[in-house]
């Protein structure tokens, strides 16, 4: 299956806080449907838009996207033939009139998508590692968090959340991929 790899996951963070994160994803990995990665498409990536912070392409290594809880993961490919399902890409985010029409600055690397519309960015003018989050009806940044540790961290405590409150349901692709339909 085209789904992330745990065991590579827990071998490239083998300690601390991802490593926690791992270990939960693990856990409720019936709630999210992450993509496999590899080098290539991180290094394809990284040309495309240098100066990525080193902790997103670790990431991208193993994971190349897909739907994170309720959190949209821009990926490389559109679609995955094994899955026979349809992604949003990196390049979705890079379409000039969909930037204008959400307000979003040029040097704005878009990267996720909330379920609210809202985006989940690095500003690849600061360089400075950040995420932030834009409001898509504000047309503000919302939050920011230090680093995409940090972010993932909190993507997973909100999933947590919503999943012990009932509000986010296993996924079908994942309960079919488990025989548990």
């Amino acid at each position: 299956m085209p789904f992330v790899d745990y065991t590579l996951l827990q071998n490239n963070y083998p300690d601390g806080r991802m490593s926690e994160n791992i270990r939960r994803l693990k856990t409720y990995d019936a709630f999210h449907c992450l993509l496999a990665g590899n080098f290539e498409r991180a290094d394809a990536v990284k040309k495309r838009v240098p100066g990525l912070p080193e902790d997103f392409l670790k990431w991208l290594e193993t994971c190349d996207g897909g739907m994170l809880f309720d959190t949209t993961m821009l990926t490389t490919k559109s679609h995955d033939p094994e899955l026979d399902l349809p992604f949003e890409t990196y390049a979705s985010y890079q379409n000039a009139e969909l930037r204008k029409d959400m307000n979003l600055a040029d040097g704005w690397f878009v990267f996720a998508v909330a379920i609210h519309s809202d985006v989940f960015f690095y500003d690849m003018d600061k360089k400075d590692g950040q995420v932030y989050q834009w409001d898509a009806e504000e047309h503000k940044i919302y939050a920011s968090w230090p680093s995409f540790e940090d972010w993932l961290t909190d993507q997973i405590n909100e999933a947590v959340k919503l999943i012990a409150n009932e509000e986010l349901e296993p996924l079908d692709i994942k309960l079919e991929a488990d025989g548990n339909e």
